[in-house]
C-alpha cells in the first residue's frame, strides 16, 4: 500500500477533534495499516501523543520551533504545510482531518491522492486567512470525502463532488473508558458536559428546562461540566440562573479531566443535551452524545440533525422538541420519577452507541476508500 499520512493542525489533548483523530489512529493500528500522523503546529504547551500505537509514527513538523504564539503558529502552519506538501511523492495518500490552507497545498500535487474529513458545515467555523469560497470551489477535486451526517453529505454533493466519493463516517467513541464503571453514592443530579454554549448546545434552554424540574423535584441538582463562566459571562446564563431562582441548585464543576469524565457522567441520574436547531446541529453530530449513551444512564436529547436516525423516543433515549422547555423538562421529570423504566432505556441506548459509533467499524470505512485509491 502507498504511504499514508494523517494530517492535523495541532495536537489538542482531550478535545473532540483530537479524540476523533486518535480513534482513527487506533483503528488504523489495530486493523494493521501503517500510517504517519503529521502535526503542523504545537499547542500552547507543546504536547505530544504519549501513547504507542503499533504501525503508527508521529511527526511534529514544529519540533524545531522554539517560540510560539497565535501569530507565530499561523505562520508556522503556512510554512510547515508548504514543507510537508513539497515532500509528497506520486502515489502517497493524504488524509486531511483539518480545515486550513494545507488543503490548497496538497490538493493539486500531481499523483497524490487526497481524502478529506469534515464534521461541520464549512460556514460554521470560517476564519481569517482561509478562503472558504475557494475551498468550496476546489473541494470537488478530492479523491474521497468523509462526513458525519446526511445533511453534510448532501451539501458536499451540491458543491459538485461526486456522490460516490462521499462516505458518512459516524461519530466515534471509546467504549473502553466506560467498561466496568459502577455508580458511586452521590446527590441526585442531571448532567451536561461541554462549553456553556447557547447557540451550539442550548445551555440556556437546558437551564430553563431545569427551572421547571426544580419546582417539581427541588432536591435534584443540575451539573454543568466544563469551564465555569466568568463574572462577565457573555452567554447571560449566570444572570438567567439568578433570575430563575435556581442558583443554589446549579453546580458548575469546572473543567474535568478525561480520566475523571466517565465517572462523573456515570454518577448522574439523567444526562441532558438540549441542542437547538441550527446549521451546526443539522450538519454536525455531538460527540458527547456517544459518551452519554455509554454510561447506560437515561439520556434526554432534542430531535435535531441525524439524532433521530439513531435513537428512538422511549426506547433508546428520551427525545424532546428543540427550544421547548416544557417538553424537555417533562422528559427529565419522567426519567427521574421512573428510574427502573428509564434505566432500561439507558441500557438500550448504550447498545446503540456500541453498535453505531464503534471506532473500528468507522475506521474501516476510511481504510476501504484508501485501499481503492492505492
Amino acid at each position: 500500500m502507498s504511504n499514508i499520512y494523517i494530517v492535523c493542525n495541532s495536537y489538542q489533548p482531550n478535545t473532540a477533534p483530537t479524540n476523533r483523530v486518535l480513534s482513527f489512529v487506533r483503528g488504523f493500528s489495530e486493523l494493521g495499516i501503517e500510517a504517519e500522523v503529521v502535526f503542523l503546529t504545537p499547542n500552547s504547551v507543546r504536547s505530544k501523543v504519549d501513547k504507542h500505537y503499533p504501525l503508527i509514527t508521529f511527526k511534529y513538523m514544529w519540533k524545531n520551533l522554539h517560540f510560539s504564539n497565535r501569530i507565530v503558529n499561523k505562520l508556522a502552519e503556512e510554512y510547515y504545510g508548504w514543507k510537508f506538501a513539497r515532500s509528497l511523492k506520486p502515489g502517497d495518500v493524504v488524509f486531511l482531518t483539518n480545515f486550513g490552507n494545507i488543503f490548497f497545498k496538497v490538493i493539486n500535487r500531481k499523483g497524490v491522492k487526497v481524502v478529506h474529513e469534515k464534521t461541520e458545515h464549512p460556514d460554521v467555523y470560517s476564519f481569517k486567512g482561509f478562503n472558504v469560497n475557494r475551498y468550496k470551489r476546489e473541494v470537488k477535486k478530492v479523491d474521497g470525502m468523509f462526513v458525519i451526517s446526511t445533511a453534510l453529505k448532501d451539501y458536499y454533493a451540491s458543491l459538485g463532488l461526486s456522490i460516490d466519493k462521499i462516505e458518512i463516517v459516524n461519530m466515534t467513541v471509546d467504549s473502553n473508558r466506560f467498561i466496568g464503571l459502577k455508580k458511586q453514592p452521590s446527590e441526585k443530579y442531571i448532567a451536561y458536559c461541554g462549553t456553556a454554549s447557547n447557540n451550539k448546545d442550548g445551555v440556556d434552554e437546558l437551564i430553563k428546562s431545569f427551572a421547571i424540574v426544580h419546582k417539581v423535584l427541588p432536591e435534584v441538582k443540575l451539573y454543568i461540566i466544563g469551564k465555569t463562566p466568568d463574572k462577565d459571562d457573555a452567554s447571560g446564563n449566570l444572570n438567567l440562573i439568578n433570575n430563575l431562582g435556581i442558583k443554589k441548585s446549579v453546580v458548575f464543576t469546572g473543567i474535568v479531566s478525561a480520566a475523571e469524565m466517565p465517572q462523573i457522567l456515570k454518577n448522574a441520574a439523567v444526562l441532558a443535551l438540549d441542542r437547538p436547531e441550527s446549521l451546526q446541529a443539522q450538519c454536525g453530530f455531538p460527540t458527547k452524545l456517544g459518551e452519554y449513551l455509554l454510561t447506560e444512564n437515561p439520556v434526554v436529547v432534542t430531535k435535531v440533525g441525524d439524532i433521530p436516525l439513531f435513537l428512538k423516543d422511549g426506547e433508546t433515549a428520551l427525545i424532546a422538541e428543540e427550544r421547548n422547555p416544557q417538553d424537555f423538562s417533562s422528559k427529565l421529570i419522567w426519567a427521574l420519577q421512573n428510574p427502573e423504566e428509564a434505566s432500561k432505556i439507558g441500557k438500550a441506548g448504550a447498545l446503540v452507541a456500541m453498535r453505531e459509533f464503534n471506532y473500528l467499524n468507522e475506521t474501516k470505512k476510511i481504510i476501504d476508500v484508501i485501499k481503492r485509491l492505492s
